[in-house]
């Protein structure tokens, strides 16, 4: 484990934020997840056979997807409540407990490796990716997902409502690494772990989020998520109805009948081992 400090109060800071949404976000935060598994696991050509890693597996849903596609599964998470949910959910799919930066594989071990939004998460993402790179065989494929950073909607409307009607200042620690949330910086990491340029390509998704209401919403990233989550549980519960009354009219733009439909956008990163 690095002892870099920043990176250390990262990894603490991601770590007990998902050891504390693991009993909720199969049933929260997943359903805004969920649309993009099957974008990642056709990115990696995901088919029976295949040997593939899910890192940062989360409650297990893409593991779940990539099995009944026939390929033969292991999931991890450095998350030991996010691996016992899987579990619970999926008994006949490997999950083990295990750190990204550090993966308990030997070389070449997986035809494929995908990373459904966990990157952003990584206190060390350049070291996590290398290690993808790592347990890959020859010609094997890595895809990963993160939110795209100019249109990352759900987020921008809880910032602004916060501003607007709530506490604004909660010190939430930084990515050591900076953000990985737009294309060249996706790009960057993928050459900074050993990938080629010719080896790589990324692309937009986006997938709608159908939300009940603003009040639904702030449930949804306070049970689970992390940095939304820590923001929202910063909140004095005084000015809770403030924050859900500017984050209603933030979302008015979205509004489609009784509830509203906000476009989700994320960044697809995908490379080749050669």
């Amino acid at each position: 484990m690095s002892c870099n400090p920043a990176q250390h109060r990262y990894r603490e800071f991601e770590h007990a934020a998902w050891e504390r949404a693991a009993a909720n976000y199969a049933d929260s935060f997943e359903t805004v997840t969920a649309p993009f598994a099957r974008p990642l696991l056709d990115a990696v050509g995901c088919s029976a056979g295949m040997r593939l890693l899910d890192v940062a597996c989360g409650g297990g849903f893409v593991c779940s997807l990539a099995a009944s596609m026939g390929a033969v599964t292991t999931g991890v998470d450095f998350s030991a409540g996010m691996v016992a949910r899987s579990r619970e959910r999926y008994p006949l799919i490997s999950f083990a407990e295990a750190d990204a930066e550090h993966l308990p594989f030997p070389d070449g071990s997986f035809d494929r490796v995908v990373i459904g939004f966990g990157v952003h998460h990584f206190s060390n993402p350049q070291l996590a990716i290398a290690e993808a790179r790592r347990v890959l065989g020859a010609g094997g494929r890595l895809a990963f997902t993160v939110w795209c950073a100019t249109d990352h909607v759900l987020q921008h409307v809880l910032t602004d409502a916060i501003r607007q009607g709530g506490v604004a200042g909660t010190s939430l620690p930084t990515p050591p690494k900076g953000d990985i949330n737009e294309i060249d910086s996706c790009l960057n990491l993928l050459r900074e772990a050993g990938f080629g340029s010719g080896e790589t390509s990324t692309r937009k998704l986006e997938k709608p989020v159908v939300i009940e209401s603003a009040a639904k919403l702030i449930e949804l990233l306070r049970k689970g998520t992390a940095r939304s989550s820590a923001l929202i549980r910063a909140q004095p519960p005084e000015v809770l109805p403030s924050v859900i009354a500017a984050l209603g009219a933030a979302l008015q733009p979205y509004k489609r009948g009784t509830g509203y439909n906000v476009p989700a956008v994320a960044i697809l990163a995908v490379a080749t081992r050669s």
